[in-house]
């Protein structure tokens, strides 16, 4: 199902940081899971249904927090959100909140608590939680820049986040109402309050918002959603049985087995029909899919793009920002060099298309007036001279994506630059990579991906509350968080158009991102095992599954 959204919010999308998207490398080997949850032993191969759901999202030495990435089956299924998005990715349906009000002028929400919702471990779900939650995400470092952008516009959040002071006067939580109050007017907030959702306080409280996605919760966290954990093996599986308390309308699938996947696994697992639903970025992967004729391929249009990151702060063992690369004419020839479109018709044909800015051509939200950089060898060997860079110095591109295609792409870079007369080093990030990207940052420029939810998002990035990204690329405050609040605060399309024409010409201008491709998402089904509600949206986002309606077959 093709879905462009050309309102305000822009194409919804999920998931968040750089790495929310990426198909993370996995050494180690899974053993077999527990006897009682193995594929069915009968003649078919396992076609026959033992009434149990098979999906990705096993964890690796604990599972994802939640506020980063934020999305997907797994934790959507977990946690619950005040809004949901309906079919058409819009935040119209109430969730756990049963209502809510707007003020006027747009700076007052008030979200009224739906009665009788608790924690999987019995604990009730209060209002509190919320105000708890919200003011603890203001000072998160692991935290979609949409909700960061949100948030940070509460009256008293920015002292908050600051620490000059312990308190966040817009918040406040009195029976089971929350009340939030803005400084001025944010166009995605209720998006925000469809996609974030809130932990519990009773659990939490004790942590430091700092490291709070790195807490031993993770290893079996507690939610609110219509499934909950029962069973969790590091490195392997986990299994999500119904919540009996769960106060909305109850799943007909019983029990979920979450496995952990590496990358050679996706595949290999269809083709013994032991994966039931997917959503797959990888072409090759889909193709393989689909040659086992079990599957239905649904094809989905998504905000989904990929581009190379500079590292203009430098590694952080030398303590020093990066001069190799700072000169602006260095990263205008790196550009120039790719031939960005016979990559994506050669490496990713029909599913890649290039782009020039963040904001895929095909979207009216293109500012087709951006400097463009179309492939000219010949003028990238001239900036690369008027760089003054030595070209004996070598370049380091780091990757994260472990697909041959992903492979295959960092190669034709490689050539590309060493085109122009450069030498190029290529390295495989494995391990922390939240802690590679954003803290050790050994590289000159990363191959990554961003799922945006919104505009917002695609720019927010550049934004000095976006933390963990102003440690790799460092941040201008007087240019670029003055663009991106105005976006932020406008839902007149004609605004937003404005302040989005005026971001992606600083984009062409900075280029501390490389844009590359958009990318197509496909959700595998397997037909013989699983009936669905036939919904497929964006599998990195919190959206109406109708998950109520699935059944094995």
């Amino acid at each position: 199902m093709k879905r462009w959204m050309m309102t305000m919010l822009s194409v919804v999308m999920v998931a968040t940081l750089l790495i929310s998207c990426s198909s993370k490398p996995n050494t180690n080997q899974s053993p077999s899971p527990d006897a009682s949850v193995k594929p069915s032993d009968s003649p078919d191969g396992g076609k026959a249904s033992d009434g149990i759901l098979r999906i990705g999202g096993g964890p690796q030495e604990k599972f994802q927090s939640a506020w980063g990435d934020y999305g997907g089956f797994v934790r959507t299924s977990l946690f619950r959100r005040l809004l949901m998005l309906d079919t058409n990715m819009q935040p119209v349906h109430k969730d756990l909140a049963a209502d809510y009000t707007i003020s006027d002028d747009q700076m007052t929400y008030t979200f009224t608590i739906h009665d009788g919702v608790k924690w999987h471990d019995g604990e009730p779900f209060t209002a509190e939680d919320v105000r708890w939650s919200i003011q603890t995400a203001i000072k998160s470092v692991s935290i979609n820049s949409v909700f960061a952008g949100a948030f940070g516009k509460i009256v008293g959040a920015k002292e908050f986040k600051e620490g000059t002071s312990n308190e966040v006067p817009g918040l406040s939580a009195e029976g089971n109402v929350v009340t939030i109050k803005l400084t001025e007017p944010v166009g995605a907030f209720l998006l925000t309050m469809a996609q974030w959702p809130p932990y519990p306080k009773h659990l939490l409280e004790k942590e430091d918002p700092l490291t709070l996605h790195l807490a031993a919760f993770w290893e079996k966290p507690i939610g609110n959603g219509p499934y909950k954990l029962t069973e969790v093996v590091p490195n392997n599986y986990a299994i999500m049985e119904i919540n009996p308390d769960f106060y909305g309308d109850k799943p007909q699938i019983e029990k979920i087995m979450l496995q952990t996947l590496t990358e050679d696994q996706i595949v290999t697992k269809a083709q013994a029909q032991e994966l039931d639903y997917y959503s797959v970025m990888d072409l090759a992967q889909m193709n393989e899919i689909k040659k086992t004729g079990n599957y239905d391929i649904h094809e989905v249009d998504v905000l989904y793009i990929r581009y190379l990151m500079a590292n203009l702060q430098g590694p952080a063992e030398s303590g020093k920002k990066n001069e190799k690369i700072a000169d602006l004419r260095l990263r205008q020839a790196l550009l120039y060099a790719i031939d960005r479109k016979s990559m994506a018709d050669q490496l990713y044909p029909g599913q890649a298309t290039a782009i020039q800015t963040k904001v895929p051509n095909a979207l009216p939200e293109f500012n087709k007036n951006t400097q463009p950089y179309d492939y000219d060898p010949e003028k990238a060997k001239q900036l690369l001279k008027d760089s003054g860079y030595d070209v004996k110095v070598p370049l380091s591109l780091a990757y994260f994506y472990t697909d041959q295609a992903t492979i295959d792409l960092i190669d034709t870079i490689k050539y590309y630059w060493e085109q122009i007369g450069l030498k190029i080093e290529t390295t495989l990030l494995q391990g922390n990579l939240v802690e590679l990207i954003y803290a050790k940052r050994d590289y000159d420029f990363i191959y990554a991906g961003l799922s945006a939810m919104a505009m917002e998002e695609v720019y927010g990035i550049f934004h000095s509350d976006n933390a963990a990204a102003a440690g790799v690329m460092g941040n201008n405050k007087e240019a670029w968080d003055s663009a991106v609040d105005a976006l932020r605060r406008e839902s007149d399309p004609a605004k937003r158009q404005e302040a989005l024409n005026k971001l992606q010409e600083m984009e062409a201008e900075y280029l501390w991102q490389l844009p590359l491709f958009a990318m197509k998402q496909y959700t595998v089904v397997n037909k013989n095992r699983l009936e669905t509600a036939g919904v497929y949206g964006n599998e990195w986002t919190n959206y109406d599954r109708k998950l109520g309606d699935w059944k094995m077959k």
